[in-house]
């Protein structure tokens, strides 16, 4: 097997050195209230990981964020911040939704798929965080308070666009696998107090 960080010869899919380069992340508060769960902070290892999983289809670091978030979650359905069709359709891959499936056999609950992405949005990964986050239309309402569940929560934008759509007040809490140190957010662009 090889490291899937470094490439070197490893018995697991990280070699020590680079499996102590996931840092976990601490809980943050977003704006409104919003409590953020993010399984390790979007640097090193973790940083290379969620780029594999997003961009190469690498799905096994979506297993070991589950493992890491699920005992810091409550059991409540999830919700996964939807990929746009085209980089869905691109990658072959939507992160957050297979994050939610793992988490949800950990969890012992259902995934709702509740929001419909765009077709196509501008590309915000990779610190181009200038164009506006992608809007979703709401497939149906929540029936009770959910957990959101996105890849990578770096501005915030993207996830705040969620919770706007689904209404602030069904969020309990947002998990992720990784988050930047500082999260900041523009909370009144999108209703959320």
């Amino acid at each position: 097997m090889v490291c899937q960080v470094c490439h070197r010869i490893s018995s697991r899919m990280l070699c020590p050195t680079c499996a102590q380069g996931l840092r976990p992340a601490p809980d943050r508060v977003l704006p409104g209230g919003l409590r953020l769960v993010s399984a390790f902070e979007h640097a090193g290892s973790a940083r290379v990981l969620v780029h594999h999983l997003k961009y190469r289809g690498v799905v096994s670091f979506a297993e070991v964020a589950a493992v890491a978030l699920a005992a810091r979650l409550p059991p409540l359905p999830l919700v996964p911040v939807p990929r746009s069709l085209s980089r869905r359709w691109r990658y072959g891959i939507d992160p957050s939704r297979l994050l939610a499936r793992r988490l949800s056999r950990h969890l012992g609950v259902p995934v709702w798929d509740l929001l419909v992405p765009p077709l196509h949005g501008p590309r915000r990964a990779g610190g181009d965080h200038d164009r506006p986050a992608p809007g979703f239309r709401l497939r149906s309402p929540p029936r009770g308070p959910v957990i959101v569940v996105d890849d990578v929560v770096t501005t915030g934008a993207t996830l705040m666009s969620a919770v706007a759509a689904l209404g602030s007040r069904k969020v309990a809490l947002v998990a992720s696998v990784t988050a930047v140190a500082q999260v900041s957010s523009l909370p009144s662009r999108y209703g959320i107090p």
